[in-house]
């Protein structure tokens, strides 16, 4: 027992609760099976295939002894067969055999214990809401330590999952007080500083209880951790005058030097960064805002941190680039940032392993390990679909349809959309194009809808008793959400003609080019109630020398630059000491940017976790991030590597 408990320790710190298994009730006298597994948790345990064969086949031995069993020991084993199920992955079978359990027979306890297997196989079938729900009903007193984990574990994940941070970060200080070993709970720990930090400033500080608790604590050290997560010289004083406001707190011994000494070990220090982007040509105006954004970066950070060089080259001619990049490593750069032109990229990705870190701004196809040094970061389109995909399904929606554009755009974010959305379970039941250059979208709307079947059913009708009928057109009903894709100017004309054609009640889930970046309540109304994900630097109202707000005091002539190449611009000049961190083969290493919380895949491309928000009344209302999936992305289909799909501004076109 003592072997397996390590063994599960070892595949993930993140498995916080211990299974729970009550015993068996006074009345029972036939034993429950031998070997009950350790750890069970919501938060997924990348356990080997070896071992959740080992549980499925216990599972199934289970049902077998429960089949032949009087209740109330019949209850119990299909409880624990269900625990053992859901460790195997097998989240169906788990699902049936806690269909089994009379629950009419049951304790409080055990009653307590059959809803949180149903909540842990909701939050597994991304089933939140309900899964809160069940999470919510107040538990049995008397309840063992171990139960008390559990619940607390699952209710942070639920509420996470479902957006609501605080209420995570609050389950998380309660399982703080119930966890014993050191390194699950400075891991429990830095969750809670995670759900908070994707607060605002103003959240984090409206939201301070009154009188104050320990929660404050938490609060108070996020803000810390947002404004200087990766230099712990500049986050010294702070984290000092906070830990004398709260000497007593649980986070005051060594979670602050824990975090900090692991990312200070793995940043590294540069001397001279060379930044190859174009000064004329077609990508000029994209690449202006991001130098522009490098440059506020650097002015940023302290002085007092050994600040590196920074000389900017021009990459306008991709075939120059094997020169360029030669000369900047000549001349003494130990990291690059660039180039911004895909044909430049290309030539970097084809020419074997580079001399220095090389952070490139666009991206390539890659299906195999790539150049060593070679990193790739871009407004990746296709990640923003996938995330759409992601939070629909974790919303409880399975059933979907897609408008998009028309041209290259278009084909890739439904081509993503629909292979992650396919991936965990969906169905995109229909999809149509429009002309982006057009205002009626009628034509493309009727048939998605469905709403060309009713009209062509009622005109036969009409031939057949010869006299016209009253008619309102009805429309699918296989459909739970509209994926769409589409600029804030074309919402805006297409929200208004989906609502005139009865899909007013449809769900819409939309990319960032939905919102303009400004807030205008005039303006989006007409696209109230859509959700869509975006940077967080545009929907967070955070303070700070590199905040939208203090940008628009000191340098007004910034906000007529394009917001998200500016942070893109920021995060490109951030991103460079810690790509060391990142590459290191963990699933959850990230950084906290302006273009989202970002994260490195095994091909060296930096993806955005971004924030999601619903416009309300013409604004955009965060409401957090949602869970990383652990679907990895596929490489597009052959024919989006056409010419016709590769532009050197794909990941640029109409932000």
């Amino acid at each position: 027992m003592p072997m397996l408990s390590r063994t599960l320790k070892a595949l993930s710190l993140s498995l916080l609760i211990l299974f729970g298994l009550t015993a068996c009730n006074s009345m029972s006298t036939k034993p429950l099976p031998e070997e009950t597994p350790a750890f069970v948790s919501s938060e997924d345990a990348n356990l080997s295939t070896e071992l959740q064969i080992r549980y499925a086949d216990q599972a199934k031995n289970i049902m077998t002894q429960a089949s032949d069993t009087p209740s109330p020991l019949k209850e119990q084993l299909y409880m624990k067969a269900a625990e053992y199920l859901l460790l195997a992955n097998r989240i169906p079978a788990a699902y049936q055999a806690n269909q089994k359990v009379n629950t009419s027979t049951l304790s409080p306890a055990d009653a307590f214990r059959h809803r949180l297997i149903n909540a842990e196989i909701d939050i597994k079938r991304n089933r939140v809401r309900r899964a809160t729900t069940l999470l919510e009903e107040p538990p049995p007193a008397g309840l063992p330590k171990e139960q008390l984990l559990r619940l607390q574990t699952d209710r942070a994940v639920a509420y996470f999952r479902s957006g609501k941070m605080l209420e995570s970060a609050k389950a998380r200080t309660e399982l703080d007080k119930l966890i014993d070993d050191p390194e699950l709970k400075t891991a429990n720990q830095k969750k809670i500083i995670t759900s908070l930090a994707t607060l605002s400033d103003t959240a984090l500080e409206l939201l301070q209880p009154n009188p104050p608790t320990e929660m404050n604590g938490w609060m108070e050290l996020a803000r810390v951790f947002k404004r200087h997560g990766k230099d712990f010289i500049a986050a010294r004083p702070q984290f000092e005058n906070w830990k004398a406001r709260f000497p007593s707190h649980p986070a005051a011994n060594h979670l602050y030097a824990s975090h900090h000494g692991n990312v200070q070990a793995q940043y590294k220090k540069l001397g001279l960064i060379a930044v190859l982007l174009p000064e004329s040509g077609p990508m000029q105006k994209f690449a202006d805002t991001i130098r522009q954004g490098i440059k506020l970066a650097y002015e940023a950070q302290p002085a007092s941190t050994n600040k590196p060089q920074l000389r900017f080259y021009d990459s306008s001619n991709p075939q120059e680039i094997p020169t360029l990049y030669q000369r900047a490593v000549s001349d003494g750069a130990n990291a690059i940032i660039g180039p911004l032109n895909k044909a430049a990229v290309n030539v970097l990705a084809s020419g074997g392993n580079l001399p220095v870190p090389t952070l490139a701004l666009n991206q390539v196809q890659m299906t195999v390990t790539p150049p060593s040094n070679l990193y790739q970061f871009s407004l990746s389109p296709e990640d923003e679909a996938r995330q759409v995909a992601e939070r629909a399904w974790n919303d409880g929606h399975t059933q979907a349809i897609a408008l998009v554009p028309e041209g290259a755009w278009g084909a890739r974010v439904l081509e993503a959309f629909r292979q992650q959305f396919i991936a965990l379970g969906g169905r995109l039941s229909e999809h149509q194009s429009y002309d982006p250059k057009k205002n009626d979208f009628s034509a493309q709307i009727k048939p998605l809808l469905n709403l060309d079947d009713s009209i062509a059913r009622k005109n036969r009708l009409q031939r057949i008793i010869s006299r016209e009928l009253e008619f309102v057109p009805s429309r699918r009903r296989d459909a739970e959400f509209i994926f769409l894709g589409a600029n804030s100017v074309l919402a805006r004309q297409i929200r208004p003609q989906l609502q005139f054609h009865h899909a007013g009640d449809l769900k819409i889930y939309a990319t960032a080019r939905v919102f303009s970046g400004s807030v205008n309540p005039r303006a989006d109304q007409d696209i109230n109630g859509i959700r869509f994900l975006d940077a967080p630097w545009l929907l967070n109202r955070d303070s700070g020398p590199l905040s939208r707000r203090s940008m628009a005091q000191q340098n007004p002539a910034t906000q007529k630059l394009h917001p998200r190449l500016l942070a893109m611009g920021i995060d490109s000049y951030n991103l460079l000491p810690n790509l060391e961190r990142l590459n290191n083969g963990k699933f959850n290493e990230t950084t906290e940017g302006k273009t989202g919380r970002l994260y490195m895949d095994q091909y060296g491309l930096i993806h955005r976790h971004m924030i999601w928000a619903d416009i309300v009344e013409g604004q955009p209302k965060v409401i957090g991030y949602a869970p990383r999936s652990k679907i990895k992305p596929k490489p597009l289909p052959s024919r989006f590597s056409s010419p016709s799909f590769t532009g050197d501004t794909d990941s640029f076109l109409d932000l």
